[in-house]
């Protein structure tokens, strides 16, 4: 991450640095933080920065312009320590950190590639317009942002980036040409793609451009506005922040998927959270209560819970471990015997986390349907885990009974058999009125 020309800049900084303080889980025992900067700003982000105990390492600059500041990064090759990394994560200052960064340490990169964003198309200004023979390449290939690059530490990328600086040098220094808006990207961008030396889709499961929400599966967020448009970049990340701070809150302290496999994760329910923030008027039905672990956070996220089960014992429980909570109604149901006619037809979400066989799941779907007459959604536990949950979702998405929105949780989720891994926690669909 480098820091220069503007001083405005080390808040931008601070934002990053305390994602990545709160979020990132980064291991100090194999990872630096390495800040590009000058003389002039060092000593200003020492005191911006001193309450933080991760260990930061600076690398010294002294440059003058806007664009000897962007171009900074590419400096990466001569910092003395280099040779100690075998893999580097650039990150403008424009940028939170959302999960375990570690997740990119561990991904299997090829030395002779850089490993970028997708953004845009070649034929647009600021991804290298300027220089393409548009004979030779298609005005609509896709390029990438420079704010957010992942490399192994090899000769091929160092040369790459030498090959970048000659370019800048022949073409802005010796050959006098306007400096682009977008300072070095439209360069990085062209010689990357020219040269066959790019990744411009990795990135894209795990980094996410101008978000609009937090979703567990993305560990980077960039807010791009513009090369020192300080303002904008700040007020899109603070704002961002602001509308996400459900995800921080002690809701979601209670049980979660790594203490109890019967009940979800952490993750799942701020996915939740993040999709009904504009909904909190609406009931829930929550079918397969259990202990009431995720009844508690759908009790302050929805304006009434009905938890339904059709244990004593477990709803006796959730009963106790909720009983600050004056929202949630118990509904005693065999909902596989006993007539649902029993619940309210006024319930806008249904949450189905019963038995997992697909015949089971499916009478959930049916009944749910048919008895609550105003359904707008339904959350599904387990989609990943259980295969009868899986295709039976995937089916009434198939035949338009259902709308997929978005997958939830975890992607590698504990259960009954251990990890099951690469695969979706939780899915929220629509429900399709006929």
């Amino acid at each position: 991450m480098c820091v220069f020309h503007q001083q405005s800049y080390v808040q931008l900084l601070k934002l990053l640095m305390t994602s990545i303080s709160e979020k990132s889980n980064i291991n100090i025992k194999t990872t630096n933080i390495l800040i590009v900067t000058c003389n002039k700003f060092k000593s200003l982000i020492q005191k911006e920065l001193e309450t933080f105990v991760i260990p930061i390492d600076y690398y010294m600059l002294e440059l003058d312009t806007l664009f000897q500041a962007g171009c900074a990064r590419l400096d990466i090759f001569k910092y003395e320590r280099i040779s100690q990394y075998d893999t580097i994560l650039y990150l403008d200052t424009d940028i939170l950190i959302n999960s375990d960064i570690n997740v990119l340490f561990t991904l299997d990169l090829s030395t002779e590639k850089l490993y970028a964003l997708k953004e845009g198309q070649i034929g647009q200004g600021g991804h290298g317009m300027e220089f393409f023979d548009f004979t030779k390449y298609d005005v609509n290939q896709s390029a990438f942002t420079s704010g957010i690059l992942l490399f192994r530490n090899s000769n091929t990328i160092k040369e790459l980036f030498t090959t970048i600086q000659l370019h800048i040098d022949e073409y802005i220094y010796k050959g006098k040409n306007k400096i682009p808006g977008c300072l070095d990207q439209p360069f990085i961008v062209y010689n990357a793609i020219s040269q066959n030396k790019y990744d411009n889709e990795l990135l894209c499961a795990y980094a996410e451009n101008n978000p609009t929400c937090m979703t567990s599966d993305k560990i980077v967020y960039h807010f791009p506005g513009g090369p020192g448009n300080y303002q904008s970049k700040y007020d899109k990340m603070t704002d961002f922040l602001k509308k996400n701070v459900l995800c921080k809150t002690d809701i979601m302290k209670t049980v979660n998927i790594h203490e109890d496999i019967w009940t979800c994760s952490d993750e799942m329910r701020r996915d939740i959270a993040e999709f009904f923030k504009d909904k909190t008027d609406y009931t829930i039905a929550e079918i397969g209560a259990h202990k009431g672990y995720s009844t508690r956070v759908l009790s302050h996220l929805f304006s009434k819970v009905y938890a339904v089960d059709n244990s004593i014992e477990w709803t006796a429980f959730n009963k106790q471990y909720n009983k600050d909570r004056a929202n949630i109604e118990y509904c005693m149901l065999d909902i596989y015997k006993d007539d649902w006619s029993k619940l309210p037809t006024s319930i806008d979400v249904s949450f189905i986390d019963a038995r997992h066989t697909y015949e089971s799941c499916k009478s959930d779907i049916r009944n749910s349907i048919k008895q609550f007459t105003q359904l707008k959604y339904i959350i599904f536990d387990d989609y990943g885990v259980w295969e009868g949950v899986k295709r039976i979702v995937d089916e009434m998405i198939k035949d338009n009974t259902l709308v997929f929105e978005r997958f939830i949780g975890l992607t590698n989720v504990p259960g009954p058999k251990g990890i099951v891994k690469n695969t979706h926690e939780g899915i929220l669909c629509r429900l399709t009125k006929s």
